[in-house]
């Protein structure tokens, strides 16, 4: 992945590269300093973007994201990817592979791996900027399994041996990827995403909007039942009806038994289900 440059530290540098630093690759910052900790290493570890965002602060669902995963890093400030960062760096993170080819066409010499690469992985975290706290922790999560995943490689990078990369023509062949998910199991998926931040900070998050939005993206479901015999309408009319009576949020035990509901319109259903939901009680 390009050749050590001399470092004038002794301490090991990480710096960890996104594209405006102030979502994901702070979020890793935070996620590889816990790692390190745990495992008794004394890295540097900071972030830098690629784009021009200095002296922004951490987005605030990145913030909240960290908070429901016992982290925080609030005096976090934006700055620009500099040569002399770049230089100091024993080891340089892309959140993505776009992001490793800029820093690969810039720093020739430099130690670059993607969070996919370093984990062995064909895979990028998408930026999930704009979206809801559901998919800043799912895509936290994602990124610390990669951390997990690639940290014995970064241990080996960063004590000066070389990495062998395996060879494409001797790696085993690649699983089949998995069928893409039905339009019904990305609705369900969206709004199990919802659960997950109502269930995860119930004090910060406005009930009424969120059932509003849970409710709207339920109703999705109705135009995918094809089948005669699928009575989607009526399940999630039920659902629906029965969240209208919530006028708080719903305790843990309810959370869980709505969760299971909603998985469960991932397929077509039938009376015994919408019958289930009828005798909910309130």
């Amino acid at each position: 992945m390009g050749m050590q440059q001399v470092h004038p530290s002794p301490t090991p540098v990480i710096l960890i590269i996104g594209a405006a630093d102030t979502g994901r690759a702070p979020i890793a910052v935070a996620l590889l300093r816990r790692l390190a900790q745990e495992r008794g290493h004394t890295w540097q570890i900071a972030s830098a973007g690629v784009v021009g965002h200095d002296d922004d602060p951490l987005q605030p669902a990145a913030r909240d994201a960290l908070a429901v995963m016992g982290l925080s890093i609030d005096d976090h400030v934006a700055r620009s990817l500099t040569d002399d960062l770049a230089h100091t760096a024993h080891l340089l993170i892309a959140v993505d592979s776009g992001i490793a080819r800029v820093l690969r066409s810039r720093y020739p010499q430099a130690t670059i791996y993607s969070l996919g690469e370093l984990a062995g992985r064909s895979r990028d975290i998408p930026d999930p900027a704009g979206m809801q706290i559901g998919a800043w922790l799912h895509y936290s999560r994602e990124m610390e399994q990669l951390l997990k995943a690639g940290f014995e490689r970064m241990t080996t990078i960063l004590s000066g041996n070389n990495v062998v990369e395996e060879s494409p023509s001797l790696a085993s062949p690649p699983p089949p990827p998995p069928p893409p998910p039905s339009e019904r199991q990305e609705v369900c998926a969206r709004a199990t995403r919802l659960l997950d931040a109502i269930q995860a900070m119930p004090d910060v998050i406005d009930w009424p909007a969120a059932r509003g939005r849970l409710q709207a993206t339920l109703a999705e479901l109705i135009p995918l039942a094809t089948e005669p015999t699928d009575l989607t309408m009526l399940y999630v009319e039920a659902l629906n009806r029965w969240l209208d009576r919530q006028t708080s949020t719903p305790s843990a035990d309810r959370i869980t038994r709505l969760r299971t509901a909603i998985e469960r319109g991932q397929h077509p259903v039938g009376q015994s289900e919408v019958a289930d939901l009828m005798r909910w009680p309130d």
